[in-house]
């Protein structure tokens, strides 16, 4: 995890383990804050709080309830978690809601987790010890298994600080989210506030808004606009990936919106009552799953009934996975790869989980039919859009021509499958017509440029801008130079990267200086716009300052990045004040036929080796022109 990225961490386990009462301890703040919560001593829904970490990074932090009877609001909350501490009250062990939330851990991929055994200040150590290897024998054979098992009491305090720490060392693992992709949120909570209106929260799981933007609710599909953004409960213009975000939206009623509902990037996503999906039957479910069964399905925060069109059999065992279809009842909205849980229709009970194969199926197909199965393990695998997204993720800024040729297929049937992953928000063309990149291809680009610019940074510290041409040459995948610019120019676009002709920096980046360098930098600048056509020397300032050779040197490159000093020959600078006050000069001491060096520095009292330099550079930047012996001026000024 880096500083400009973001990730969140949610609880799970079973009723009154302690999940709030540990979120509490680590972030100081209560998530309960139903007035039913309060008086049954129970979560019932979602809560959130942000989480300072001790390397000074800030993440959100999701609590779930535990109780059975709102597993579906422990869905809605699970949704966007990267990170899950699985919550075990020392003195019960593992019980009935901690393995249905493993499950469900499990089957929506959550890329890491933690085991927190909790209220350990009311068992003696001989007892934690039991519990511990007991727990780490009912996780084995799960994706928690090697997961470390941290013992706390939010009461005491103990363990509570080691668990922070390790929280910031495992974020420091999380694969990051895509941030430049098109924008998605799904909703998990609705309400109004007095004079603001309608306001919307959830976990952004790809791309950035800002506000101001347009917005686009799905399934409905009207457009509303973003009036103010919270992150973390503070005020922003900006909400990106893996961001608990809350989003004041203008134009709309709350009586519109529900949980499950998609706040989108206008014309990307599309709803759907019909999903292509690989699915998997718990090994350890008590049902067994029958041909066009009713079930509930869970993906994002949405909660819709659907039935289980099995493919290739009439009924699925525990342990099973099959190619299925999912004809819901109402439209969501959801991606492919998208994880998603399906539970039974009453009792209400977790059979498994799946992956989205294709979120648009065009029919509801033939059961028992081996093309239709062969058609659907191709797409699982990839087919042509995998295959594009696989050549475009490999070398960035190949062109239609080229696609198709690594295709091999023509161009229309190339320029269809570009156009939908497009759609789709997974591929995009560079600015300039410079071939395409998949976002994910993006932000690793940008990332490594910004990695290095950094490390040129920590080498030459008075630096703040580093030449293209040598971040490029660093960079661990060849671009072609107008590729390398069309990358840096969405970099700039993103905010991430400030381009200036041949040089780029970091966005927000300054210098460190120390007052005494700060002081330094004031004086030097003031001996150049003092000394104004008779500027010191390298060899005069270094003089001025003995013993501080380095010092002296990278603060005259650092005002010359910044244009505070202008190099106008190796070795010859002058303040941009001085420069930019030549041309009135010259329009001066200009007669019909022009103007000689000579004339130049005798009104300006120089020498004839600063007056020429400086000349020379006013050529170069068409401000005058040489003609014979004179010089001419091109631009009045």
């Amino acid at each position: 995890m880096t500083q400009g990225q973001y990730i969140i961490v949610g609880t799970a386990g079973h009723i009154d383990h302690g999940k709030t009462t540990l979120v509490k301890a680590l972030t100081g703040l209560d998530t309960d804050t139903h007035k039913e919560e309060k008086e049954r001593g129970i979560s019932i829904d979602i809560g959130f709080a942000p989480l300072s970490l001790p390397d000074g990074r800030r993440i959100g932090v999701i609590d779930v309830p535990g109780h059975e009877k709102f597993i579906k609001n422990m869905l809605a909350g699970a949704a966007g978690i990267d990170l899950i501490l699985l919550v075990i009250d020392a003195n019960e062990g593992i019980m009935p809601q901690t393995t249905e939330h493993l499950h469900i851990v499990e089957m929506l991929h959550v890329q890491k987790g933690i085991v927190v055994l909790t209220k350990i200040d009311t068992v003696d150590e001989e007892w934690l010890a039991l519990v511990t290897e007991e727990v780490r024998e009912g996780l084995r054979g799960s994706t928690l298994a090697d997961a470390p098992i941290i013992p706390v009491s939010a009461v005491t305090g103990q363990g509570i600080e080691g668990l922070r720490e390790l929280i910031a060392e495992m974020a420091r693992e999380i694969k990051p989210r895509e941030v430049n992709a098109p924008f998605r949120m799904p909703v998990d909570r609705v309400f109004s506030v007095p004079g603001f209106g309608t306001v919307v929260t959830g976990t952004v799981l790809a791309g950035s808004a800002k506000v101001g933007d347009a917005v686009e609710i799905q399934p409905s599909g009207e457009q509303v606009r973003i009036r103010s953004i919270q992150v973390h409960g503070e005020t922003t213009e900006k909400a990106q990936a893996g961001q608990r975000t809350a989003l004041n939206l203008a134009g709309i009623e709350r009586s519109e919106l529900a949980r499950g509902y998609v706040i989108a990037t206008p014309k990307v996503f599309k709803p759907t009552s019909l999903i292509d999906a690989r699915f998997r039957l718990l090994s350890d479910s008590p049902w067994t799953l029958a041909n066009r069964m009713r079930v509930r399905l869970y993906v994002g925060t949405s909660e819709v009934m659907g039935r289980v069109v099995l493919l290739d059999r009439d009924e699925m065992q525990p342990g099973e996975d099959a190619l299925i279809q999912i004809d819901l009842e109402a439209p969501v909205v959801c991606e492919a790869k998208d994880h998603f849980i399906l539970r039974t229709y009453s009792p209400m009970h977790t059979i498994g989980g799946g992956i989205v194969i294709d979120p648009h199926p065009n029919r509801l197909y033939r059961r028992n039919r081996p093309h239709i199965l062969e058609e659907l393990e191709s797409r699982e695998k990839g087919g042509p859009h995998a295959r594009i997204l696989q050549i475009a993720e490999e070398e960035t800024g190949l062109n239609l021509t080229e696609l198709a040729a690594r295709m091999k297929a023509t161009q229309d049937q190339t320029k269809a499958w570009v156009e939908e992953l497009a759609d789709r928000g997974q591929l995009r063309e560079l600015p300039g017509n410079n071939g395409y990149v998949t976002f994910h291809a993006l932000d690793k680009l940008l990332d490594e440029i910004e990695e290095k610019i950094r490390s040129h940074y920590a080498r030459e510290r008075f630096h703040n801008y580093v030449a293209k041409a040598q971040v490029l040459s660093q960079l661990s995948r060849k671009l072609k130079p107008k590729v390398y610019d069309a990358i840096l120019e969405l970099g700039a676009e993103a905010g991430r990267l400030e381009v200036k002709q041949d040089r780029i920096r970091l966005v927000g980046y300054t210098v460190p200086l120390s007052s005494k360098e700060q002081q330094m930098m004031q004086d030097i600048l003031k001996k150049f716009r003092e000394q104004a056509y008779q500027p010191p020397t390298l060899q005069e300032l270094l003089a001025a300052y003995k013993g501080q050779d380095k010092i002296v040197q990278g603060i005259v490159s650092l005002l010359k990045e910044t244009d505070a000093l202008v190099e106008v020959e190796e070795g010859i600078l002058f303040a941009k004040e001085t420069i930019e006050q030549t041309p009135q000069i010259l329009r001066k001491i200009s007669g019909d036929d022009g103007f000689s060096v000579a004339e130049f520095r005798d009104h300006v009292g120089t020498s004839r080796k600063f007056a020429l330099a400086l000349l020379e550079y006013m050529d170069r930047v068409k401000i005058t022109k040489r003609m014979e012996d004179k010089r001419v001026l091109l631009k009045e000024p």
